[in-house]
């Protein structure tokens, strides 16, 4: 997906493009823990579905956990636990 822009640095791309540069790294980082604030935000069908196969893959691996926050629970994917906050206050 990102191999027609290998040559351009980081501000030619759109910001969909960016955004899969900064998930990748985070997806690849090996962090105990990692925060994705909006995930598929101005990505494409096809990389919101790379992205949703790799947390349901990851969903039950012992040393990883991942915290998804959005406006809605993505039903694609095999949450652990949803919190809402639309209740708080």
């Amino acid at each position: 997906m990102l191999h027609p822009h290998l040559e351009k640095k980081l501000y030619m791309l759109s910001t969909g493009s960016r955004r899969k540069v900064a998930l990748a790294g985070l997806l690849v980082s090996g962090a105990t823990v990692t925060c994705l604030d909006q995930p598929y935000a101005a990505l494409d069908l096809a990389s919101i579905k790379v992205i949703r196969e790799f947390l349901n893959d990851m969903a039950d691996h012992a040393n990883r956990s991942w915290v998804v926050a959005d406006y809605v629970a993505d039903p694609g994917l095999r949450w652990r636990q949803v919190v809402s906050l639309d209740e708080a206050i």
